[in-house]
């Protein structure tokens, strides 16, 4: 069982931070994890081309198959962005776009267990509407979107990071609640993944 962790960030800072926690709970848990930042890879934008309707592939001679490739061996994926200005980073988006040839081949990431990691930089940043927007992605591709479910009552059903606090600012890895959440995503994809492989 294998879950890959999926940054979009241009940076390794707190969003990356969030989605170590959620992969480090994973691992404990007996699930083998894998973090890639999309930085490191050349993903060049969609052509509009078409290709991959009509011929189930993508003729852009880039890495996207080759992290494709990665995502169809897992059972889950993490993933994980800020929010700029209210969505998902131009880099991950980028990668949704052009992921459409997996959707074309039988929704090759169907039924894959998907959760998502976000930060911003206020309260109401728009961490919650990145995730909504990935979530879309998820669904779309046919996935199982699940959300941390902690306490109902004191703990939000999304992951989200962030800087502002009642007196000021701190880094995103010291929001002791996001991090918990996080983790609580991590424990709870594991519970997922061990019963579909049952």
């Amino acid at each position: 069982m294998k879950v890959i962790g999926m940054l979009g960030s241009p940076v390794k800072r707190g969003t990356n931070h969030l989605l170590e926690k959620t992969l480090s709970s994973l691992t404990k848990k007996g699930i083998e994890t894998e973090l890639l930042h999309l930085k490191d890879f050349d993903i060049k934008f969609c052509r509009g081309c078409n290709k991959c309707l009509r011929e189930a592939k993508c003729v852009i001679d880039d890495d996207i198959e080759k992290l494709g490739a990665k995502l169809i061996e897992a059972d889950g994926i993490v993933m994980a962005s800020p929010s700029y200005f209210g969505s998902p980073t131009a880099r991950i988006k980028n990668f949704m776009d052009r992921s459409r040839y997996l959707k074309m081949q039988n929704h090759k990431l169907k039924n894959k267990v998907m959760g998502v990691v976000s930060s911003s930089g206020l309260n109401q940043g728009g961490g919650q509407s990145t995730i909504e927007d990935i979530n879309r992605f998820g669904l779309t591709h046919g996935m199982l979107i699940i959300g941390p479910a902690g306490t109902p009552q004191t703990e939000p059903n999304m992951v989200v990071g962030t800087s502002e606090t009642d007196d000021g600012f701190r880094r995103v890895k010291d929001d002791e609640k996001a991090v918990k959440i996080a983790e609580n995503l991590g424990d709870r994809m594991a519970v997922i993944i061990k019963k579909l492989n049952k």
